[in-house]
């Protein structure tokens, strides 16, 4: 029986790419270039579309008590071939004279690059998405090897023994979460079981017999070791180890050295050693496992709350309570409490209360925040990039004070003081006093501050405010009947046939049963969802034809409220622009269908409008928004027989008013103008009328500067824009509400 050898430890962890790392391979140099003096280089490609060359270095020594010097890799190039990500990169090793390696990407770009300057030797122009390599006259196939997808493959020497000679192994990797060996004839010979998600690699040790490593969607790199022989007809094995990491581990390598390197999804590269000279300090190991824990834990769950949820009122009860712009309060959700911020129109959903952590966060400081152990370290996302910006804070600080940081090292503006001190009030359980001062300010901030919303809205004159207008927040749609659009996605599931691409296999359809349970969950939006569940959700069902589509973009909608939408982002790496393709496709075929397709084009337009709730999801709404408003410009939709259809699609409307604001969206704003001028001139319902009045309010009054407004108005006058308006618009009662806001646009339109 095999012995196990000693444990990996890490050994560096370097961040140069911005984005997750998809790829890494091992490229031996020339030993006669002047430019590289080690013997081998690391090689990694990205999502942020760039090739990184590590050059391994030995670090000064840190004391006496240091046996050998310690290896740390430093960026030696950094390359950008490519145009879109890095999928793939491989050693080349036909050229003796040249030290060069590969690289492909999702720009169908395949090339050959040389190691020393990173200049390109060869463009593959012509090149296949795909590349097959035969590497034998002789062919085998195995059919249904795998219930999923096979991610990768590669072959394992097995060790000698006294009744037979050395020989290989083919292993190959899966999303059902296994690893299988086989024979080169296609001979199963055993299965590795260990991972709880997608494997996404397998790489056999060269310099260690009856040994391979796994990288997995679950966090994790296995080391294996193979038990067993070929001669007992099947191959056993255990997991030996298990490192643990932040994120999903894309790729496994292992160097020259004994080493391994393992590239994340946290857009970081690390390399392990069984040296334990060579390894980190403690305390840094120390630090990568405790994030890495810390980040599995919170994919798991949540800390348990401190807050009495019993003596909240129940979320039901929230349609009788009014509040002041900007006064958060706190309901029952099942065992939950959360935090809900009153918008003038109704209560918006800011997110969890977490009770104060039974153990301290380190933080490491900044200009602003001393570097120490605080009770809180809340990931606060701001801007249009949606990036997290820590927020620390101890008990015994003042709320006020560390607001006041916060803003000014963030840059944010102080009329959301108020909000930002209400945030940390609410998340920590200390005492809460609203104050009124938030409420009236024509400068003041569109929405609390929480995970996921935009942190501002465009500043208006005061000589054009209005008592109705801007609109502070998007309108969302987060009511179903989820429980009869999982059914019916399952019945439509069962009415393809068994071997086509769009039926789900068994283990895909108990990710989605997975999924759609937490879906369907009371409290929804604290659940995690597995990147295959979300594989499933979004990559699978996406390729389902518009007949079958109803009850998947039902689902899509509500996921586009959940803080991990952004997944979504992370798969399709284009900040989820293919997700609204789809949504778009099965619109113009709901609009073009000789049947009344009423349902899907509901379901269709929730999720375009449900997407402009989150920062994260909004941006990409922005970047697209004439295409997206342009599919939305048919009468099927705009004057639809069914009211919830035009009721949505002017929901739709108001929301990129709201996102247009402080925006430079010449283009887009005049096509809103046009289209909110086109349902108004025929809309009968005063609701459906009020929404795109106040629309239509909103976007002349929130450009980036005052001068554009001139260009709104001329449009408006030129598309004669009072026309659409009471008293001229004589379907429409010019009264209330609505009078108050028609007066309002045709002062500006003066």
């Amino acid at each position: 029986m095999a012995t196990s050898p000693s444990s990996f430890l890490l050994a560096f962890e370097g961040s140069v790419h911005s984005k997750a790392v998809r790829c890494v391979c091992v490229v031996p140099t020339n030993p006669r270039s002047a430019s590289v003096k080690a013997s081998f280089e690391i090689v990694s490609g990205s999502l942020d579309s760039s090739v990184v060359v590590w050059s391994p270095e030995e670090a000064p020594q840190g004391g006496e008590g240091e046996s050998s010097p310690r290896t740390v890799f430093k960026s030696r190039l950094c390359l950008h071939h490519h145009t879109d990500f890095v999928y793939s990169v491989a050693p080349c090793h036909s050229d003796p004279t040249v030290s060069s390696f590969f690289s492909g990407g999702k720009d169908k770009r395949a090339v050959r690059i040389a190691l020393d300057n990173g200049r390109v030797l060869m463009e593959y122009k012509q090149a296949s998405p795909c590349l097959l390599f035969l590497l034998s006259s002789a062919s085998r196939a195995s059919t249904d090897a795998h219930q999923d997808i096979i991610r990768a493959l590669d072959l394992l020497a097995l060790a000698a023994s006294s009744s037979s000679p050395p020989h290989a192994t083919v292993l190959s990797a899966s999303n059902d979460q296994l690893v299988k060996a086989w024979r080169l004839d296609g001979t199963p010979l055993g299965e590795f079981e260990g991972h709880g998600a997608f494997v996404f690699d397998v790489t056999a040790s060269r310099l260690q017999p009856n040994t391979f490593l796994t990288a997995s969607d679950d966090c994790t790199c296995k080391v294996w070791l193979v038990e067993g022989s070929e001669v007992d007809k099947a191959l056993t094995g255990r997991a030996i180890q298990t490192l643990l990491h932040a994120a999903t581990v894309w790729r496994v390598a292992e160097l020259p050295t004994g080493d391994i390197v393992t590239c994340c999804e946290d857009g970081k590269l690390r390399v392990w050693t069984r040296d334990e000279n060579r390894a980190l300090p403690e305390a840094e190991r120390m630090k990568q496992e405790h994030e890495a824990q810390e980040a599995q834990a919170a994919a798991a769950a949540k800390g348990e709350s401190s807050i009495d949820v019993s003596s909240l009122p129940d979320v039901s009860q929230m349609a009788s309570l009014r509040g002041k712009i900007g006064e958060m309060k706190m309901f029952r959700e099942g065992d939950l409490a959360t935090v809900y911020t009153w918008q003038g129109t109704g209560w918006e959903r800011v997110g969890e209360v977490v009770g104060a952590a039974k153990q301290k966060t380190h933080y490491e400081g900044d200009a602003y925040f001393e570097a120490g152990e605080y009770d809180h370290v809340f990931k606060v996302e701001i801007g249009e990039g949606g990036a997290y910006k820590p927020l620390p804070f101890r008990m015994s600080d003042n709320p006020l004070v560390a607001a006041e940081k916060f803003c000014v090292r963030e840059g944010i503006n102080k009329s959301c003081l108020e909000q930002i001190t209400s945030f940390i009030r609410r998340n920590t359980g200390t005492s809460f006093s609203s104050s009124s001062s938030s409420s009236s300010s024509s400068s003041s901030s569109s929405s609390s501050l929480r995970p996921g919303a935009p942190s501002q809205v465009g500043v208006f004159d005061a000589a054009v405010a209005s008592k109705v207008a801007p609109l502070m927040e998007v309108f969302t749609f987060a009511k179903g009947n989820f429980e009869g659009a999982s059914k019916k996605i399952l019945e439509f599931d069962a009415q393809f046939p068994a071997d086509s691409p769009e039926r789900l296999t068994a283990l895909e359809t108990q990710y989605l049963l997975d999924a759609l349970e937490k879906i369907k969950s009371p409290s929804f939006m604290k659940q995690g969802f597995r990147a295959c569940e979300i594989d499933v959700l979004f990559e699978k069902l996406a390729t389902w034809p518009s007949s079958k589509a109803m009850p998947v973009m039902d689902i899509w909608r509500i996921m586009a409220l959940h803080p991990q939408y952004h997944l979504v982002h992370k798969k399709t790496g284009d900040q989820g622009w293919m997700t609204v393709i789809v949504a778009l496709r099965h619109l113009k075929d709901a609009c073009t269908s000789e049947t009344d397709e009423s349902p899907l084009m509901l379901c269709c337009l929730r999720f375009l409008a449900n997407l402009m709730d989150l920062t994260t999801n909004r941006t990409v709404m922005l970047r697209h928004s004439a295409v997206i408003l342009e599919s939305v410009a048919s009468d099927r939709i705009l004057k639809s027989p069914n009211k919830n259809v035009r009721l949505t699609a002017a929901s739709l409307l108001a929301n990129f008013s709201v996102a247009f604001a402080n925006k430079e969206e010449k283009e887009a704003r005049l096509k809103l103008l046009k289209l909110l001028r086109g349902v108004m001139e025929s809309e009968r319902d005063l609701d459906i009328y009020y929404r795109c009045l106040v629309a239509l309010l909103t976007t002349l009054v929130t450009p980036p500067q005052p001068q554009q407004r001139r260009l709104l108005i001329d449009e408006c006058q030129a598309i004669d824009m009072a026309g659409a308006l009471p008293p001229l618009n004589q379907n429409i009662p010019a009264e209330g509400r609505i009078g108050d806001a028609a007066q309002d646009v045709l002062l500006l339109l003066e």
